[in-house]
């Protein structure tokens, strides 16, 4: 008897690796100042008037951000395959077999570090020790501050259609006494792999100051009239974000495994199958990247030579905000003194997503 086999595979396999390292310091420091001026030790009086400060900062740290878009289908072709007009004894296998696989592997490994000093000031003004009368007109200080961070986001869509195609497979014409198998087998395999750890430092201070000053030991007294404090601030961390979009489909086509006019006592089987598997793992500051090591210590400007630890990961916010119109003095002066402060406003908004 004759050995008969047909055999018609189609196969697409699509890997993609986004394999990312970011390590970003950000060391910061700016002022907007008008004052600190100094009317003193004047015998017809001292007179300070400044202006408004004015500072905006913003800090932008975007790193790892893997965009990932795979479309595959069953194609829209025919597929025939099988064994005819064989011998008696014979074996007669036909298989088609379709197969898509899709492995996706995102591993990103972050450390940023943002210190950041912001200053607004139009105070720490001295008219003191004036024969004359003295005075002291601040401006307005104004400051506004952002930090943001966005790093370790992963978008993997990967869509697998359906195809238009039929898949016919099987024996025929076989002798007496044969074994007759038809086998379609359709399989789709997508899996994800989200990796991700981060160190987040954020060390923030901001001032927005228009007092502290000072109009004393005046013979015929001391005026301050301060300007306005005001400061926004806002921190916003971002990280290991993953967003995982799977369709799949194995419709559209027609499937057909069979064995016709077969000799007596062949020994007849058909299969069809249809599978389809998918699996994503997301591991967020679990010491898995490609290079988490590096992350062994809290202090990322350098290898503390310990491994990596998930307690060591994740976020920290060292936040201090000040809008200060106060602490301004008019003191010991032989004529009237006074000290007008206006308002002071804050606004501080430290988010993590």
């Amino acid at each position: 008897g004759s050995n008969n086999t047909c055999s018609v595979k189609n196969t697409s396999n699509v890997t993609v690796n986004n394999v990312n390292d970011a390590q970003i310091y950000n060391n910061v420091r700016t002022t907007s100042n008008t004052g600190g001026n100094s009317a003193s030790n004047n015998t017809l009086g001292g007179s300070i008037t400044t202006g408004n400060a004015l500072l905006n900062t913003t800090v932008s740290s975007v790193a790892n951000v893997n965009t990932t878009n795979v479309t595959a289908g069953f194609g829209g072709g025919n597929n025939i395959g099988g064994n005819s007009v064989t011998g008696p004894f014979s074996d007669n296998n036909a298989f088609i077999t379709n197969g898509y696989r899709v492995d996706t592997w995102n591993s990103n490994t972050a450390s940023v570090n943002n210190t950041v000093n912001a200053t607004a000031d139009t105070g720490a003004n001295r008219a003191d020790n004036n024969t004359g009368p003295a005075t002291i007109q601040t401006g307005n200080a104004l400051l506004g501050t952002l930090v943001g961070t966005h790093v370790n986001d992963s978008l993997t869509a990967v869509s697998l259609a359906g195809a238009s195609g039929n898949n016919t497979v099987g024996n025929s014409t076989t002798g007496p006494f044969s074994s007759n198998n038809a086998v379609v087998a359709n399989s789709a395999d997508v899996e994800i792999n989200n990796v991700n750890d981060l160190q987040v430092f954020n060390w923030v201070d901001v001032f927005a100051r228009t007092g502290r000053n000072s109009a004393s030991n005046n013979t015929l007294g001391g005026d301050i009239v301060t300007g306005n404090a005001t400061a926004g601030l806002g921190v916003n961390t971002e990280g290991n974000i993953n967003t995982s979009l799977v369709s799949m489909a194995l419709g559209g086509f027609a499937n057909d495994a069979s064995s016709n006019v077969t000799g007596p006592d062949s020994n007849n089987d058909a299969f069809i199958t249809n599978a389809k598997d998918v699996v994503v793992d997301n591991w967020n500051n679990k010491c898995q990247s490609h290079n988490a090591d590096r992350l062994g210590s809290k202090d990322i400007r350098g290898d503390s030579g310990k491994d990596c630890d998930p307690a060591d990961l994740g976020v920290w916010n060292d936040v201090y905000a000040e809008s200060d119109a106060g602490n301004s003095k008019a003191d010991n002066n032989t004529g009237p003194a006074s000290v007008m402060a206006v308002w002071a406003s804050l606004v501080q908004d430290v988010l993590t997503h």
